[in-house]
C-alpha cells in the first residue's frame, strides 16, 4: 500500500500523508502500480463526466470541465513534461542542447504551438464520442496511457544521469512489465473488449513516438514520459472516435 500511495501522490494532486522525502527504491517499487493510477484517475474523470452528463450539461462546457478536471487530478504534470519536450525536440538544435532546453524553466514557441494543438484535438475528440461512451473511454485510457509508462521506464535508458525519472527507472525490474499489463489487461477488459482493441493500436503508435524520442535524445526522461502520456492519451481518444463509431 505504501508503494501505491507514493505514485498515486507523485502523478496526481491526492493526498494520503505529508511525506516530503523519498527514496530512488520508493519511487521504484512503485513502478508496478501505475495501471491502478491510472484507475483512480479514470474514475475521477468518468465520475465527473457521467455527472455532466446525467445532468445534461452544455457539450462544450462539459468538454471544457472536463478538461479543467484533468488539470486538477493531476496538476498538470504530463502536460509539463510534454510541452518541454516539445520545445527541446522540435529545437533542431544537437541532443545535448535539446536536453539543457527541456531542463529550461521557461516557455518557447514550440511548447505553445504544440500544447494548443493537442488541447484542440482532445476536444476535437471529446465531442466527437457518446457522452454514456466517453465516460468507458476515460477510464481504459488513464489505465492504458498510465501502463504504457512502465514500459518506457524499465525498457528504454534514461537519457540523463540523474533527475526526478532517473529515480523511477533505477531501481526497477522487468517483472514490472509483465505485472502492469496483467493489471492494465484485466481492468480495461472489464470496461469492453472493443477498449482492449483500442489500447492495442495505441500502444503500438505510442510506441514509435518513444522510439523516435529515444533517437533523438539518447534515451527518454521525466518530461518525455510526460509527453509519452499525454500522446497516447490524444492517440487513444482518436483511435476511439474511428473505431468505436
Amino acid at each position: 500500500m505504501r508503494d501505491f500511495i507514493t505514485c498515486l501522490e507523485f502523478l496526481t494532486r491526492v493526498r494520503f500523508s505529508k511525506r516530503t522525502d523519498w527514496s530512488d527504491e520508493d519511487f521504484s517499487r512503485s513502478v508496478p502500480y501505475f495501471p491502478l493510477v491510472g484507475l483512480v484517475i479514470g474514475l475521477l474523470l468518468a465520475g465527473v463526466n457521467y455527472g455532466l452528463f446525467y445532468i445534461d450539461t452544455p457539450l462544450f462546457l462539459r468538454v471544457t470541465l472536463l478538461l479543467l478536471a484533468e488539470i486538477i487530478i493531476t496538476g498538470g504534470l504530463m502536460y509539463d513534461g510534454f510541452m518541454d519536450t516539445a520545445d527541446g525536440v522540435f529545437s533542431a538544435r544537437s541532443r545535448e542542447r535539446m536536453l539543457e532546453i527541456m531542463k529550461d524553466s521557461h516557455v518557447g514557441s514550440n511548447a505553445v504551438l504544440a500544447i494548443i494543438i493537442l488541447l484542440l484535438l482532445k476536444i476535437a475528440a471529446y465531442l466527437e464520442i457518446n457522452g454514456a461512451a466517453l465516460t468507458w473511454v476515460l477510464l481504459a485510457m488513464s489505465v492504458a496511457t498510465r501502463t504504457f509508462m512502465v514500459v518506457f521506464i524499465v525498457n528504454f535508458p534514461y537519457a540523463r544521469k540523474e533527475g526526478i525519472g532517473h529515480m523511477f527507472t533505477k531501481y526497477a525490474k522487468p517483472a514490472y512489465t509483465y505485472i502492469a499489463f496483467a493489471l492494465c489487461g484485466l481492468i480495461i477488459w472489464a470496461c469492453g473488449v472493443q477498449y482492449l482493441v483500442v489500447a492495442a493500436v495505441c500502444f503500438t503508435l505510442t510506441l514509435v513516438i518513444a522510439h523516435y524520442l529515444k533517437a533523438q535524445l539518447g534515451g527518454l526522461t521525466g518530461d518525455t514520459y510526460g509527453a509519452l502520456t499525454e500522446c497516447g492519451n490524444v492517440i487513444y481518444l482518436l483511435t476511439a472516435v474511428f473505431l468505436l463509431r
